[in-house]
């Protein structure tokens, strides 16, 4: 089960710059969603797909940057905690569940 999602802004309020984080309740993980910026002209973002196409790889890659603020800072961390914490309560009532199911045997 998903819990929503939690978008971080750049500081510089560029929606380019946006970041989105989902839970994933039953798995455990934590999905990352950036939104990679093209500044060429369609036909030059062509010419790269082309490329893309028949295996040329860009040896740095498709990269933006996000400057996150105090606040969102702290919610990142809230939310990295909260994911942890669920995953220790699964543990621990597993744990719990399989010494009462040793106990029984």
């Amino acid at each position: 089960m998903l819990d929503g999602s939690h978008f971080f802004e750049c500081t510089c309020s560029s929606e380019e710059h946006t970041l989105r984080f989902v839970i994933d309740n039953e798995d455990g993980e934590m999905y990352t969603s950036v939104f990679l910026n093209q500044y060429r002209s369609w036909w030059k973002t062509v010419w790269v797909g082309i490329k893309y196409i028949f295996g040329y790889k860009c040896i740095y890659g498709h990269w933006d940057c996000t400057i996150f603020s105090t606040e969102d800072v702290v919610r990142l961390r809230d939310l990295c905690d909260d994911l942890i914490k669920q995953e220790e309560e699964k543990k621990n009532g597993q744990s719990s569940q399989d010494k009462i199911s040793e106990t029984n045997s």
